[in-house]
């Protein structure tokens, strides 16, 4: 990045002063998810993907039912798999 003066009057803020601003207020999402997904080896039995996430009602999707989605998903703090929801899966997703 070059930067130059022009002229005889200096801004309050630099270019590189507004650059690191800019900088600074992106951050890094911190957002998780866990999928899971089952497929047997000739492929012939496929299972919906799981998608486990923090939120009850996720904002990306608010207009959509769970119905709908091509995921089948769960929520959890965590964010993580763990043995209750493994079993849950077991019993609503991949026995059926």
């Amino acid at each position: 990045m070059k930067l130059c003066y022009i002229g005889e009057r200096f801004q309050r803020k630099t270019l590189l002063q507004k650059m690191k601003l800019l900088l600074q207020a992106e951050k890094n999402m911190k957002d998780r998810v866990t999928i899971l997904g089952y497929v047997n080896g000739s492929g012939s039995h496929r299972v919906q993907l799981t998608l486990v996430g923090k939120s009850r009602k996720p904002r990306c999707f608010k207009n959509i039912s769970k119905t709908a989605l091509p995921v089948h998903y769960v929520h959890q703090e965590s964010d993580w798999m763990n043995s209750s929801l493994f079993s849950k899966w077991f019993h609503d997703c991949f026995v059926p």
